[in-house]
């Protein structure tokens, strides 16, 4: 790294060529170290991310450290935070999985509610159909067919953090039909 001290890298009055000069001299090392946490895709993102609040920020408060200490720390802590996060939805993913499968099971051996069932399971098949195109592939792939996100990315020959993003969206659409079951599980 070159010799510019810290202050030198405060951007107090949005000196552009000092946080371009930080950006260059930093980014691809920052990207390469979360690289060891996350996919290369969410990495560049998290980095591109981190640089954004940096120059939103205008300044950078009481960093004790140096530079590349806080730098790498930032990058680090994105790293887990997303990985928390990540694993977060995919609980969720699993049971609300989970949930369709207990769904249809519960459809062929419950014959009194049969037509209970077959509606329920009919509005969120046709939410399932409302969803866009490339959403709707990947969540049948996932949630239909049991598919894991690694092994979609590979099928439709797009990158894990794509699926994940088109199946947060899924389920985000479709949240009000599943709450709605889940209400109905409940208080029966």
């Amino acid at each position: 790294m070159s010799t510019l001290s810290m202050k030198d890298y405060i951007i107090k009055n949005h000196e552009l060529d000092k946080f371009k000069l930080l950006y260059l001299e930093n980014a691809p090392r920052l990207i390469f170290y979360a690289s060891k946490y996350v996919d290369s895709d969410t990495a560049e993102d998290l980095v591109h991310d981190i640089f954004i609040k940096i120059w939103q920020k205008k300044e950078i408060y009481s960093v004790e450290e140096g530079l590349k200490t806080y730098l790498f720390r930032s990058v680090q802590n994105a790293c887990l935070d997303y990985l928390k996060h990540k694993s977060i939805e995919m609980t969720y993913a699993d049971e609300v999985a989970r949930r369709l499968k207990i769904e249809e099971i519960d459809y062929y051996n419950q014959s009194d509610a049969a037509e209970l069932e077959k509606e329920r399971l009919d509005s969120v098949y046709r939410e399932i159909a409302k969803l866009p195109d490339r959403c709707r592939e990947v969540f049948t792939l996932a949630y239909v067919d049991g598919k894991k996100s690694v092994e979609i990315a590979g099928m439709l020959n797009i990158s894990q953090r794509t699926v994940e993003a088109q199946l947060y969206k899924g389920l985000k659409i479709i949240r009000n039909v599943l709450a709605l079951l889940a209400l109905v599980l409940f208080f029966r």
